[in-house]
């Protein structure tokens, strides 16, 4: 129980600099990345969390925001850059076929991943205007 206490303020950290990656809050500041990862890693080796979680939700977060073409496109790009890291962990927590099946995956996700151009923000402007 003691665990979970002190899990709580780390683990909502970790979320509020996930909302903040996702929604491109503060796209000039690619440290945010390495924090989250970094508080991640903390979360993975220091509390009940596990590993795989963070790991696999890291990647999908990186990959999800890479290819959303609403946020601009240095900020996808830095995300994408860094879903390596997340997907490196898995890889090493890969133990049985069931997760070596799911790094797979993910691994294709990213060998394969495109980035489409960013929507312009006269476009999104201009789209809301048509409504």
């Amino acid at each position: 129980m003691s665990t979970v206490l002190h899990e709580d303020p780390y683990l909502e950290s970790w979320r509020w600099m996930s909302r903040q990656i996702r929604c491109g809050l503060d796209p000039n500041e690619p440290r945010l990345i390495e924090h989250y990862l970094n508080e991640g890693r903390y979360l993975a080796c220091c509390t009940a969390t596990h590993p795989w979680t963070i790991a696999e939700t890291a990647f999908r977060l990186l990959i999800d925001t890479a290819t959303d073409i609403a946020l601009p496109w240095h900020w996808r790009s830095m995300c994408l850059d860094q879903a390596w890291r997340p997907l490196r962990d898995l890889e090493k927590l890969s133990h049985c076929a069931c997760r070596l099946k799911r790094w797979q995956t993910f691994a294709w996700q990213l060998a394969t991943c495109e980035l489409l151009p960013s929507i312009s923000h006269s476009d999104l402007v201009q789209g809301s205007n048509d409504e």
